[in-house]
């Protein structure tokens, strides 16, 4: 059975800036916990706030300096559906990032410039402004610059993760894990389009194997020097019920990995012609993947 997922403001305080570059693999999920309404009910009572009784608290440190959170429904930080709100101080800016699961916006006040890729350039995003809406795909990297005092609305299905993997790293355990693409359509130089789909099998084998740890996914090369651009593929054989099904099960095997482009191809930081390879994350910690494994590079067009 095969399962598919879609491709996936210039002031600022030296606070905000440190945030903004220092940033690394961070779950916000854990964090938010504690921001649930008093009297927030189940899904099976009726829900309602009028705009004077929703009472904001301090943000994480997920999140820039200033910001407010108000979860309305549900728990962020538990699975099953919520909504909550979030207000974002003017000047600040969110680095490239991913989330595990589709995260659709409402911009209730303000504006928020939104862009693609794993680096953060002010001259490739679209501002939306109140009254706007977007949807991200699933592990779909992506910034996000307010250049106003802007409110938020984002609903979506929990653990909501907020996730900046830094995708070249240099492997501290290379030589214990080999990674091989044995085959891939379309074929190596091929034309990418937005219409798309990359299927590759690949051969893995991972030294000192431990479960649920390991995860295969696609990176790009970069216009800008020594970087990649990553996103997540389709994992198949899919682990039914699991929680992260991304996780390989065992130390050796093979497995197909899918990927629809959609909009992927049309980023202003992917450098052509395209080429492409697979890598093999560890994750040491609730808020740290390391890439340990990679395959050679494979060109398209």
């Amino acid at each position: 059975m095969e399962f598919r997922r879609p491709w996936q403001g210039d002031r600022q305080s030296a606070e905000q800036k440190n945030y903004h570059y220092s940033m690394r693999t961070l779950i916000l999920a854990s964090l938010l916990a504690f921001t649930v309404n008093i009297g927030a009910q189940t899904p099976e009572t009726p829900i309602g706030f009028i705009p004077e009784a929703i009472a904001f608290k301090d943000g994480p440190p997920t999140l820039p300096p200033g910001s407010k959170v108000s979860v309305l429904e549900g728990n962020p930080g538990a699975e099953g559906m919520f909504t909550m709100r979030v207000r974002i101080p003017a000047g600040s800016a969110i680095p490239p990032h991913w989330h595990p699961r589709q995260e659709r916006v409402t911009v209730l006040a303000g504006a928020v410039d939104l862009g693609f890729g794993s680096v953060a350039n002010k001259s490739s995003v679209t501002r939306y402004r109140a009254g706007s809406f977007y949807l991200n795909p699933p592990r779909m990297v992506h910034y996000l610059f307010f250049p106003e005092n802007t409110e938020l609305q984002i609903t979506g299905a929990g653990p909501w993760e907020l996730m900046t993997t830094d995708p070249n790293e240099k492997p501290a355990a290379a030589e214990g894990t080999s990674v091989k693409v044995r085959d891939i359509t379309p074929a190596p130089g091929s034309e990418l389009t937005p219409t798309t789909t990359i299927k590759a099998t690949v051969d893995y084998d991972i030294q000192n194997f431990r479960p649920d740890t390991y995860f295969l996914d696609f990176v790009f090369e970069s216009r800008v020097p020594n970087r990649t651009i990553g996103v997540a593929p389709t994992v198949i054989p899919y682990r039914k019920g699991a929680t992260q099904s991304h996780f390989v099960e065992s130390a050796t095997g093979t497995i197909t990995l899918i990927q629809d482009l959609g909009r992927f191809v049309e980023l202003p930081d992917l450098k052509h012609p395209v080429r492409m390879r697979v890598y093999v994350h560890e994750k040491r910690s609730e808020t740290s993947n390391h890439v340990v494994g990679m395959s050679d590079w494979i060109e398209f067009h």
